[in-house]
C-alpha cells in the first residue's frame, strides 16, 4: 500500500486493487462543463479539491459538493497565490471560447495561463500543471490522417490561436514547471451546451449537412476526457509532453446524425447548407450581436471551423504513454447525453 503525508498525518488508501495517494488539487474552471465533471471525479476519489471562482460564476454544477472555494480570477495575482498554495496538482481548465474581440481571447487564455503558471513558479516546489488546451490549437488535419502531436500547428480561428499561445506560455516555463498539455477533440456529454443545438435539430428531424462533401470528426465523451486528465497528473515520465485525447473512432457527420437520431428515437431528413448560406447566417449573427452588445455564437470564424473537412486527431501517444483507454463511443455517449438533456428539460 502506497503511503502519503497529509496535514502531518500518514494516510494510506486502498480500494480493491487500486492504490493511490490523496492529493490537494486546484481546478480552474471547475464550475464549467468539463471542470465540474473533473471536480466530481476527484472528490469521489477522496482528494482535497479547491476551485478558483469569480463572484459571478454560475455554481449550479457544484452544488452539494465538498470543495474549497477561492474567490477571484486569473487576472488577480493575490487570488492566484492563494489558489495554488499547498496544492500538488493544478488542472487549468478555465478559459474563454468566444469573445467580441480576438484580443479578449488572448487576454483570458494566454494571459490567464501565464499568470497562473507564474503563481505556481513562485512556490518553492511547483505543482504538476495540467493544461486543458484544445484540438483547435493544432488545427484540422491536412493530410487525410489524424493530426499528431509532432505535426506543425496550424490553428484557423482566433480561439485556436489563443489556445496555442497559452500552450506556448506553459512551454516557455517548462524548465521549472512540471507540465503536461492535453488537447481534447470535440467534447460532449451531460451539461454540454455546444452540442445541444445539434441535438435539438436532430430531435426535430433535421439533419444539418454542410455542402456536399463528407466531413469527419474525432469525438470525446466527457468522462473519457476526465480519465485522460487524471492520468496526465499521475503518470511517470510525461513531464513536458502534449497529448491528444479522444475516442479512437472517427465519425462522418452523417453517422453522427444517425446515432443521435437513434438515441432520440426520431427519423431525420438531411438539410443541405451551402457555404454561402452558412457564412451569410454567421455575418447576420455577428451584426445582431454587435447591435445588442452581446457575443455571437455563430461567427464567420466559427463557420470556417465548421466548414473544414477533417477535425480528426491521433490518440496513439496518449494510449501508449498515459495508458489512456477511452470507454464510451458515440453510440453509447449519445444515449447518455440525450437522456440527461431530457431529464433537465433541455430537449
Amino acid at each position: 500500500m502506497a503511503p502519503c503525508f497529509r496535514g502531518g498525518f500518514l494516510v494510506e488508501f486502498s480500494f480493491g486493487a487500486v492504490e493511490y495517494e490523496i492529493m490537494r488539487i486546484l481546478v480552474t474552471g471547475g464550475n464549467g462543463f468539463i471542470g465540474s465533471h473533473l471536480v466530481e471525479a476527484l472528490l469521489a476519489e477522496g482528494h482535497d479539491v479547491r476551485c478558483l471562482l469569480r463572484p459571478t460564476s454560475d455554481r449550479r454544477w457544484l452544488e452539494g459538493l465538498a470543495y474549497e472555494e477561492i474567490n477571484g480570477s486569473l487576472e488577480q495575482e493575490g487570488a492566484l497565490a492563494r489558489a495554488v498554495e499547498g496544492v500538488e496538482v493544478v488542472y487549468h481548465a478555465a478559459g474563454a471560447t468566444k469573445a467580441r474581440r480576438p484580443e479578449d481571447l488572448y487576454r483570458v487564455n494566454a494571459g490567464g495561463t501565464a499568470g497562473l503558471a507564474e503563481a505556481c513558479l513562485r512556490r518553492e516546489s511547483p505543482p504538476r500543471f495540467v493544461y486543458v488546451s484544445s484540438q483547435a490549437a493544432a488545427g484540422p488535419s491536412r493530410n487525410g490522417e489524424g493530426v499528431e502531436e509532432c505535426d506543425v500547428c496550424r490553428p484557423i480561428s482566433p480561439y485556436g490561436r489563443s489556445k496555442l499561445a497559452a500552450e506556448e506560455e506553459v512551454r516557455r516555463r517548462g524548465a521549472d514547471l512540471p507540465f503536461v498539455i492535453i488537447r481534447p477533440s470535440a467534447v460532449y456529454g451531460p451539461r454540454d451546451t455546444e452540442m445541444l443545438l445539434y441535438f435539438k435539430l436532430i430531435s426535430r428531424g433535421i439533419e444539418p449537412a454542410l455542402g456536399g462533401e463528407n466531413r469527419y470528426v474525432s469525438l470525446c465523451y466527457v468522462d473519457d476526457l476526465v480519465e485522460g486528465l487524471r492520468r496526465a497528473a499521475t503518470a511517470d515520465g510525461v513531464r513536458g509532453e502534449t497529448y491528444f485525447v479522444a475516442h479512437e473512432e472517427v465519425w462522418e457527420w452523417g453517422g453522427v446524425a444517425r446515432e443521435a437520431a437513434a438515441a432520440l428515437g426520431v427519423k431525420t431528413f438531411p438539410v443541405r447548407v451551402p457555404k454561402a448560406v452558412l457564412f451569410g447566417a454567421a455575418a447576420l449573427a455577428e451584426l445582431a450581436a454587435t447591435l445588442s452588445g452581446g457575443v455571437a455564437t455563430l461567427t464567420r470564424e466559427r463557420a470556417r471551423v465548421m466548414w473544414e473537412e477533417l477535425w480528426v486527431c491521433d490518440v496513439a501517444k496518449a494510449k501508449r504513454e498515459l495508458d489512456f483507454a477511452p470507454r464510451i463511443g458515440f453510440a453509447a455517449g449519445a444515449k447518455l447525453t440525450t437522456a440527461w438533456y431530457r431529464e433537465q428539460g433541455w430537449l
